[in-house]
């Protein structure tokens, strides 16, 4: 569920999010596949995390937890590449509290989608 969907939904939410916080903001299709290669990384990390947690937390505390994974998964891939692709530099911390809210959201809803399917299928 993580590696199939989250992707498609970072992509949508991280959109969405900068249209609504720029109004009349007309998405850059540039910036797709970047958004969906970042997602498939982020939830590629998150997604074991969240099966572990399936086994030993509720979904109650495993969606919340899963979400502060995935945007400190994103916040950290985020940091990774600037220091590896820009040196010394880091960028400011509040750039980085949207990048934490879309992974956060996106890994969440993969969690929650992945305990209804999981629930379904049993």
């Amino acid at each position: 569920m993580f590696v199939l969907l989250g992707p498609v939904l970072g992509v949508l939410i991280g959109f969405s999010v900068v249209a609504i916080a720029i109004r009349g903001y007309a998405p850059d299709l540039y910036g797709v596949p970047i958004a969906f290669l970042f997602s498939l990384v982020v939830c590629a990390i998150t997604g074991p995390v969240d099966g572990v947690l399936a086994w030993v937390v509720p979904v109650s505390l495993r969606v919340p937890l899963t979400a502060i994974v995935g945007a400190a998964v994103a916040v950290g891939l985020v940091l990774f590449l600037a220091a590896q692709l820009g040196g010394q530099m880091t960028p400011p911390l509040h750039t980085l509290i949207p990048i934490a809210v879309i992974g956060a959201i996106n890994t969440g809803a993969c969690s929650l989608l992945t305990y209804y399917w999981r629930r379904r299928k049993a």
